[in-house]
């Protein structure tokens, strides 16, 4: 924590002076940013937590704490009233360390303009005017959706009329109703906006009983036209409510399922929504991990902000949790106060409930691994960006036009191996990847000691200016401090002391600098974070490659050493014919047989060796 970038705050005495009640907390940085919003149920306790034994913090919190430079709060009467702050002020404020829902843009949503003759339209940000259905994780059901509406539902298609004097073609085939001529009335196109709302909502039932009232005024009318428009409207939304899956005979039963999938980056929610005992919905969210958030905290973020957002008439009667969340019972009373109508919450184990959540879980990780597809496509798409903003982040001399990374592979001190791969220009350049077998003594594994050996290998030969052996302008170590110092150790032995180097350690995706305890958090959506997380797990597998074939190389070999009659000679002539290991296990005995110095029999006792 800075407490030096505003000397007039005095942080023990506003920790003293907390007082013992519901409120929200704000956390602000030196320059008056804010950085977080929390809700408590005790102030004096919650905030007190944030400042005592700092070791023990989250590696998110320990983060935010470092640039804190004064706090304050707002007392309210209610734990509800203090959820309820807390949800507007990050929606207003949309602070940096919060958990943001929707800030995210990969699925598409239709919308429904703010205007006197609403018109739909797909967009991939649902925060401006007009009302919002969606997201889609695929698009073929969005389009489909649109299909049925446009063909239907005549709304209004153009932004703006393509005629001053008669109406367009759209109107001519039915799909649109023609206001921009005065062709349908203001009562009229509002009933229309209803039931497209009805119908993107889901709530094909009421939909149909609405159709069905109005498609009987339009007959006792004798306005056939009318009801025969309204007729094929009627029939097409039943065929809709025909392919939805039926999981419950009582058409009572009005259920949300709420599960996630997550990695290190994001996590996808998708929310199951039954009614009438109908499945009529899945809608998937995409959050982004920012500064080393973890899911949970991410799900109960989420639940918190999307059932705000929810017309308290599209409220269900039950919450199918995937597992507990924090403050449930807080968050059960106010969803049961906001309804006016308690709300129950489940963590089922076992039964239908249990399979709506399985298949929940199912459904939001193919959206996790469609969100995830789409942000390496478009980091891979523009390389140069995530460098530059990488030559930004960490400060370096020069643009890492090439970057080296390192990784040491072993298995219990044997076979040590090392990888270095190289990008240039933000994409592998495979033709320079290099691999080092390790010269120490086997035995216990030293890491350390691997690293040493495999820079001290690699510049000198940039010394010597051996061609293809020029200094990158960073080196990367996959690991943390200890590999680090052994790789700028080495690095000093040889008298270089400006070469651009960091490492980057994998469970929080930590980078460290020489000399420095603090590491460095990019944030997880950065394309900077992107590049090193690729090169790094290159390196990783690179490595692992070639020391599983040394391995399978030398249990190969120890085999043939045990079959009599083959020496030296022949386990030359065999590796020469075969090339590797893999190759001759798969080799037939009449292959083996064929070639000089060998016979049937002793191909028979080498085809069975390996094949045991």
């Amino acid at each position: 924590m800075s407490q030096s970038a505003t000397p007039s705050f005095d942080f023990k005495t506003a920790l003293e002076r907390l007082p013992d009640q519901p409120g929200v907390y704000r956390m602000f940085g030196s320059d008056g940013t804010l950085l977080y919003v929390g809700k408590a149920k005790n102030l004096k306790n919650r905030v007190k937590s944030y400042f005592q034994n700092p070791a023990g913090l989250a590696p998110k919190v320990a983060v935010l704490m470092q640039q804190v430079a004064r706090f304050d709060y707002i007392l309210t009467d209610t734990e509800i009233e203090a959820l309820i702050l807390e949800y507007n002020l990050i929606k207003q404020h949309r602070p940096k360390y919060n958990i943001l829902l929707r800030d995210d843009k990969k699925f598409p949503w239709i919308g429904l303009s703010a205007e006197p003759y609403p018109r739909l339209f797909i967009t991939r940000d649902p925060t401006g005017r007009g009302k919002f259905f969606g997201p889609y994780v695929h698009s073929s059901s969005m389009y489909k959706t649109l299909q049925v509406i446009r063909k239907h539902f005549p709304l209004r298609q153009r932004r703006k009329p393509l005629f001053k004097t008669r109406p367009c073609m759209n109107y001519s085939i039915g799909t649109c109703s023609g206001p921009c001529q005065g062709l349908v009335t203001t009562e009229e196109y509002a009933e229309v906006v209803k039931q497209v709302e009805l119908f993107l909502k889901g709530k094909a039932d009421d939909l149909i009983e609405r159709l069905a009232s109005e498609m009987q005024r339009a007959s006792e009318a004798l306005n056939f036209e009318l009801a025969v428009k309204l007729r094929d409207r009627y029939l097409a939304v039943q065929e809709v409510v025909a392919q939805q899956k039926i999981y419950y005979p009582d058409t009572k039963v009005s259920q949300d399922i709420v599960a996630m999938a997550s990695n290190a980056r994001r996590c996808a929610i998708v929310v199951l929504n039954i009614r009438r005992g109908k499945l009529i919905g899945s809608r998937p969210h995409d959050i982004v991990l920012t500064h080393q958030s973890s899911p949970e905290e991410a799900y109960h973020a989420f639940l918190t902000q999307y059932y705000q957002d929810e017309d308290k008439e599209d409220l269900p009667d039950e919450i199918i949790l995937q597992a507990p969340i924090e403050d449930e019972r807080l968050f059960q009373e106010w969803l049961s106060a906001k309804r006016g109508k308690k709300i129950s919450l489940t963590q089922p184990q076992k039964g239908l409930k249990r399979e709506l959540i399985e298949l929940a879980i199912k459904n939001a990780t193919e959206a996790l691994e469609q969100a995830q597809g789409q942000e390496e496509k478009s980091h891979r798409n523009d390389p140069a960006r995530a460098l530059l903003e990488l030559q930004t982040a960490l400060a370096l001399p020069e643009f890492p036009a090439r970057m080296e990374c390192y990784d040491i592979s072993h298995f219990q001190g044997a076979q040590t191996v090392a990888s270095m791969v190289v990008f240039t220009n933000g994409v592998p350049d495979r033709k320079a990847y290099r691999r080092f077998k390790i010269q120490i003594a086997e035995g216990e594994p030293n890491d350390f000691a691997s690293m040493h050996e495999v820079i001290t290998r690699r510049f000198r030969r940039a010394l010597e200016e051996q061609e293809g052996w020029e200094a990158p302008n960073l080196v990367i170590i996959d690991g943390g401090k200890g590999q680090l110092s052994s790789a700028v150790e080495a690095l000093g032995t040889l008298g270089i002391h400006d070469q651009p180097i960091i490492s980057l350690a994998k469970k929080f995706e930590e980078i460290y600098f020489p000399g420095e305890s603090r590491p460095v958090l990019l944030p997880r959506t950065s394309g900077a974070l992107f590049v090193l997380q690729q090169i790094r797990d290159e390196a990783h597998r690179f490595a692992i490659t070639y020391h599983r074939g040394l391995r399978g190389k030398q249990a190969t070999q120890s085999v043939l050493d045990s079959i009599k009659g083959i020496g030296p000679k022949r386990k030359e002539t065999l590796m020469k014919h075969f090339g590797n290991t893999n190759k001759l296990k798969s080799a037939t005995v009449e292959e083996i047989a064929g070639l000089p110095g060998f016979n049937q029999s002793v191909a028979e006792m080498i085809h069975n060796a390996l094949r045991d």
